[in-house]
Formats: structure tokens, C-alpha cells, sequence
């Protein structure tokens, strides 16, 4: 989401948006007949060894949010679009994944968002020598904190913090992604380590050093062992998770600590809970990119019994006070509904956007998603 600048406040503003009342009337019908996912395409060889499976998830979404004319933007597009896929034989593997962000989303100038613009998201090629040493290379999602290395199917918040890939477009990455090789493992259970070298901003003749980013985490209860971490498990794992990473080159530099906890409760309910905080020193490598804070917290309840999710998300942008830019802050508050957990729910939060020197603007969104893989 961009950052619009409204001369109106309070969530009544934006109450009853056409675009939503068409989603939720599309999701309400849909509920019923839709299904849980019972398994995703598969192709095996006759012993088995060899796997290649596909899979998609797809957020169709319906948006409003206000205008410095006191109008409202509203739009039904796709959030996200991806072909994802998998291949196993032995200890090697191969990730990959398609997108097309925000696909028919209104433009400022009128034209909408084309399907032109569906890329690689992901492609990763995995060598597992032993649980304790694993090699990955190719189009990496690096995870200098947990946030920035969430699924997207498995956010309990709306989406993916605002913040969390600030650094992408200044190194010349892709959503938090960059091209590499990395080496990760997990060490007695409870460790993980991640280390890897990346291109980052190459410059003029290709002359830079590279990016290395990397990550150390303690896992109290038995670690996550994937390219990408989980979000809400809808109280069916216990995770207990601290983690300090850092990402790096030349005089940028970024520091991380983290927290994750995903509890499993009495009744089928469990409890989620986030936090993350970064710093972004002062360089002049990437002066597109200033010294700056940015902080994540996000805590929910899932009721079992129901199937629903409330959740809190507070996002944060803090610039150094020498930086003559806004800094800002957004609260979100939604729930989910989870009738057939990732495979098929239905999210509706609503975003208080402040920064400063600005009037508050809320943006309302209600998300349905459908997942297989």
C-alpha cells in the first residue's frame, strides 16, 4: 500500500464502500461451497523419491481508502496471483513461485495494473548435505528478522508489515528478495544459523563489494526447517522463537532482533505473538535509504470453536531526526475467518494511518484468499 494523504479522519468515513459490499457479498457466497484443499498436484516417480508438486494462492481484495479530497479510492483487484512449485529428488530441491502484485488495481492515472507484470518471486535450488548444513542458491528471501521472512499464505495480520522490505528497492532486490547463495542450518534442535553472500547494488561496472546478510535464532521448542518461516499456525504448533540478524553492504548497515511465539490453548484456540524491531544506520552507499528505525508488533487470539482470528498489528517508521522526511506509524485492527483454515478464509481489517504533519487517514480493506500447495 502506498502512503496517500487524507484531509479526513475516523473509520465512519470509509463506512460501506461499494467495492467491499461486492467482496463480501462474493465471500458469503462462496463460504459454503468452497472446500478445504485435500491435496495439490502431484507428479511421482514409481519409487517415490522424486516429487514435483504446484500449487497457487490467489487474494482477491477490496479496498477503500480516502482521498485528500475527501473521496474515496476504491478497488477490486488481486492482492497477490502466484503459480508456485516444488521438485524433490533426493537432497536436492528446487522452490519457485510466480507473482502478480496488486494485478487490476487502479493506477493515478486511471489505467489499471496489467497482467504484464507477473515475474519470478522466488526460485531457489536447495542442497541438503545433513539437517545441520543445507545450501541454497538462486532468488533468495533473506531473513535478517522473522518478519521478513513470513509466508505470505500464513499472515495473521492483514499482510506482510509495511516496513519490511524498505531496503529491496534501494539494492536493487525484489520484495525483499536477492540473487545468491546461502548456507543454513539447525544445530541440536533448537539453533538455526543462515549466512549468505548476495549481489545487492552491483554499480556502475559491477565494481561493488557484495551484500551478505544472515541471522542467528533460538528455538525453544524445536526450530522451523524451511526457506521461509510460518505465521499463525491457528493454534495447532508451539513455537517459541528469539532471533538478531544483520544485513550489509559496504556503509549500509541493518540490525535486527526479533521475538515470535505461537501458542496452542485449551479448545482447539491458541495465542500469536510478534515482535520485531530494526535499525538502518546512517550511510552514504544508499542515501536513498536513511538512518531510521522501523518496529513490528502483532499479537492474536484464534477461537477454535469459530474459526475466527482477532488481531492488532502496530508498524512503525522512525527516521533519525536529521532526516527531513515524515515518520510514521499504522494501526491495524481486523479479524479472520478461517473456514477452511489457509485454504480458504476471509480477512477485514481496517488501518489507521499517522504521520507526522499529516491528518490521519484509515484504509479498509476486506481480503478473501485461497491457498493450495
Amino acid at each position: 500500500m502506498g502512503r496517500p494523504v487524507s484531509r479526513r479522519t475516523g473509520i465512519a468515513a470509509a463506512a460501506a464502500p461499494p467495492a467491499l459490499a461486492v467482496l463480501a457479498v462474493f465471500a458469503a457466497l462462496l463460504a459454503p461451497l468452497a472446500r478445504p484443499a485435500a491435496a495439490q498436484l502431484v507428479v511421482a516417480s514409481e519409487s517415490g523419491d522424486t516429487t514435483f508438486r504446484l500449487g497457487t494462492i490467489d487474494q482477491l481484495q477490496a479496498e477503500s481508502i480516502t482521498n485528500t479530497d475527501g473521496s474515496h479510492a476504491d478497488n477490486l483487484f488481486f492482492r497477490r496471483v502466484r503459480l508456485l512449485g516444488a521438485f524433490t529428488s533426493g537432497n536436492l530441491s528446487v522452490f519457485f513461485q510466480t507473482d502478480s502484485g496488486t494485478l487490476g488495481k487502479g493506477n493515478a492515472d486511471g489505467s489499471k495494473q496489467s497482467a504484464n507484470t507477473v515475474f519470478f518471486q522466488d526460485f531457489t535450488i536447495t542442497y541438503g548435505f545433513a539437517k545441520e548444513f543445507q545450501l541454497d542458491g538462486g532468488l533468495i528471501r533473506l531473513a535478517p528478522n522473522y518478519d521478513h521472512n513470513i509466508s505470505a499464505n500464513s499472515t495473521m495480520a492483514l499482510d506482510i508489515s509495511p516496513y519490511a522490505y524498505i531496503e529491496s528497492a534501494a539494492l536493487t532486490g525484489l520484495n525483499g528478495r536477492d540473487y545468491g547463495v546461502q548456507a543454513r542450518g539447525y544445530l541440536d534442535d533448537h539453533l538455526e544459523y543462515r549466512f549468505g553472500a548476495f549481489q545487492g547494488l552491483r554499480g556502475q561496472e559491477d565494481v561493488n563489494a557484495f551484500r551478505y546478510s544472515g541471522r542467528l535464532a533460538w528455538y525453544f521448542f524445536g526450530p522451523e526447517e524451511g526457506l521461509v518461516y510460518r505465521g499463525t499456525s491457528l493454534g495447532t504448533l508451539q513455537t517459541l522463537a528469539i532471533g538478531t540478524g544483520y544485513d550489509a553492504q559496504k556503509s549500509y548497515k541493518n540490525y535486527n532482533v526479533d521475538l515470535y511465539w505461537d501458542q496452542p490453548l485449551n479448545g482447539g484456540d491458541g495465542l500469536t505473538l510478534q515482535l520485531d524491531q530494526s535499525w538502518y544506520n546512517r550511510n552514504d552507499f544508499i542515501p536513498a535509504l536513511p538512518q531510521q528505525q522501523t518496529r513490528v508488533a502483532e499479537v492474536g487470539y484464534y477461537f477454535g470453536a469459530i474459526k475466527l482470528l482477532p488481531f492488532f498489528q502496530f508498524t512503525q517508521e522512525k527516521y533519525a531526526a536529521f532526516v527531513p522526511l515524515p515518520s510514521e506509524k499504522r494501526f491495524q485492527v481486523g479479524a479472520g475467518y478461517y473456514f477452511h483454515g489457509y485454504n480458504s478464509n476471509l480477512k477485514l481489517a481496517v488501518t489507521r494511518i499517522d504521520r507526522d504533519g499529516v491528518r490521519e487517514l484509515n484504509d479498509l480493506v476486506l481480503q478473501y484468499q485461497f491457498y493450495v500447495f
